[in-house]
């Protein structure tokens, strides 16, 4: 595969990330509304998806190379452990809007700077400006509010960090995406999620069928599929790029929630999507080949074989 042909690849894979996770809102507001509580919806989702990428791969008779379970565990920890986490906690103290923007923008943020530190994949003035523009958008599509909860904020800035940190510890160790790499970060991210649904009483509600569908259609899109594409984009991309290329996440929510919930977008909803779309046209300038833009994305790539 071309240098062209594989980064629009990583770019289409982000994007497929994006869409998948644009589905978390929507559902977990159907499965909420049951009295499921938050800690108890991301262990069952996480186990469930994880079980059943057991039986696919059983059936398929994958014979990918097996993963390092010592840094698959280290990348579920930041991954799944702790963007689940404290974002469930981030809920309790701030509003969902101010959380959802939180979240991204150091996602973002964390991946731009933590390549440039780990991968040495230096961030040029187009990733910035675009991720600056975007971010805008997210901002206007969520409706942030300036009144805000400190604790709330710290620890849903902690969990776009932790996301963040992930995607760049996945190039660092050269994990090969896949499913097998999808199904490791679940088994281990299942287990560290183990101990707070336990502690905050681990009852989920599952006698009415709606709730099983919801919880198994959260497995596989989210979470099966959302980490699935991000690790394959993280394959052909750099990390941070990869992260910029997710912030239209709340643009396939919107869709999502007025498919679903008839939940019908405000005008901010579209000026807000014109800058993320805008954002992210500039960031894929450093795409170009035969600039100075594409050295950091050499650099990263022999790093990565």
């Amino acid at each position: 595969m071309g240098k062209l042909n594989s980064h629009l690849a990583g770019a289409v894979f982000a994007l497929a990330a994006a869409a998948m996770n644009g589905s978390i809102g929507v559902i977990s507001k159907v499965l909420l509304s049951m009295g499921i509580s938050p800690s108890s919806i991301a262990f069952v989702k996480t186990i469930i998806g994880g079980a059943l990428l057991s039986i696919l791969l059983i059936i398929v008779r994958n014979s990918a190379p097996r993963i390092p379970w010592r840094q698959a565990a280290i990348c579920a920890f930041f991954g799944i452990f702790t963007l689940f986490f404290f974002e469930t906690a981030a809920y309790q103290h701030e509003s969902a809007a101010n959380v959802v923007f939180t979240l991204m923008a150091f996602a973002a943020f964390s991946a731009l700077i933590l390549s440039w530190v780990v991968l040495g994949d230096k961030p040029q003035f187009a990733q910035w400006f675009g991720f600056m523009i975007a971010i805008v958008g997210v901002g206007l599509i969520v409706g942030v509010r300036f009144e805000v909860n400190i604790e709330g904020m710290l620890l849903a800035a902690i969990a776009g960090s932790g996301y963040g940190l992930f995607s760049v510890l996945v190039k660092k160790f050269k994990l090969e995406g896949g499913l097998v790499l999808t199904r490791q970060l679940l088994f281990f991210g299942s287990m560290f999620l183990l101990l707070p649904a336990a502690h905050n009483g681990f009852e989920p509600e599952l006698q009415d069928y709606k709730a099983v569908a919801a919880l198994v259609a959260l497995a596989i899109l989210p979470t099966v599929l959302g980490f699935f594409c991000t690790t394959k984009a993280i394959d052909l991309l750099p990390p941070s790029q990869v992260q910029i290329l997710e912030l239209s996440e709340p643009l396939f929510a919107a869709g999502l929630a007025f498919l679903i919930i008839n939940e019908r977008p405000g005008i901010e909803t579209f000026y807000g999507g014109a800058l993320i779309i805008t954002g992210l046209i500039i960031a894929n300038e450093v795409l170009k080949f035969g600039s100075a833009n594409s050295k950091p994305i050499e650099k990263v790539s022999s790093v990565s074989k």
